[in-house]
């Protein structure tokens, strides 16, 4: 890989941190402006360092395009890539910017509720032409799902190379052509120590105990439901 997978999942963190925040923020607020647009930043850059990271690894090329035509399908992937676009380049942050077809149901929904929302306007995906009004934390976190989704798929397809619980397995190794030994000395162990290990598949559970897990599983649980099991929780 060009760079470790861990720059995906830190990407991944680090906009689901200001996602969080923009919920928690006060409507009409400068806070929540601000993480709107650190948000949408970090959410488009999430598939730019997956396609950076991946770079080079057999078939993910095949594997992305199917990924990239389902966002593109997406009902909203392809809005917030144009606001993240709107905001980098021309410095437009449509938070809370309500147009006047709207401005009477956003006033009176605003006073409906007991705390007051952020807003967005999307596109209406029952019309060319009009626009729909959205409760913009909601639909950022669709949006962001849908990014989990996608991260999560390509962790499922490629866990040889991307997870390093399931990149030290017998089977990885040993398409590899390589051995238990390959694996002590790609860690930069004694040579000694493969021999010392009780059983080669204790050998194999020792040197993946000293391997950190899959870092966005709480994402994975808390948006799709799902996690990364690793090679030992199958025993």
């Amino acid at each position: 890989m060009a760079q470790s997978f861990g720059v995906v999942e830190g990407k991944t963190c680090e906009a689901e941190f200001f996602l969080n925040h923009l919920c928690r923020s006060t409507y009409l607020s400068f806070d929540g402006e601000c993480y709107f647009s650190a948000f949408i930043s970090a959410a488009r850059s999430v598939t730019l360092a997956l396609q950076a990271t991946m770079d080079g690894i057999p078939e993910f090329e095949q594997w992305y395009e199917g990924a990239r035509s389902r966002l593109k399908a997406d009902t909203l992937a392809p809005f917030f890539v144009e606001i993240r676009n709107d905001s980098i380049h021309k410095g437009i942050n449509p938070l809370n910017r309500v147009s006047l077809d709207h401005l009477q149901e956003h006033l009176f929904n605003q006073m409906g509720r007991s705390k007051r929302a952020h807003v967005l306007l999307l596109p209406d995906a029952h019309s060319e032409t009009s626009t729909v009004l959205a409760d913009a934390a909601h639909v950022s976190k669709l949006y962001f799902a849908s990014l989990v989704k996608v991260v999560f798929e390509c962790y499922e397809q490629f866990k040889y190379v991307v997870d390093p619980q399931w990149y030290l397995t017998r089977e990885n190794f040993s398409s590899m052509g390589k051995t238990l030994q390959d694996a002590v000395a790609e860690l930069g162990l004694p040579p000694v120590w493969a021999s010392c290990a009780p059983s080669e598949d204790g050998g194999w559970r020792a040197l993946r105990s000293l391997q950190t897990r899959c870092q966005i599983n709480h994402l994975f649980r808390e948006y799709l439901g799902t996690e990364i099991a690793g090679p030992d929780d199958l025993d």
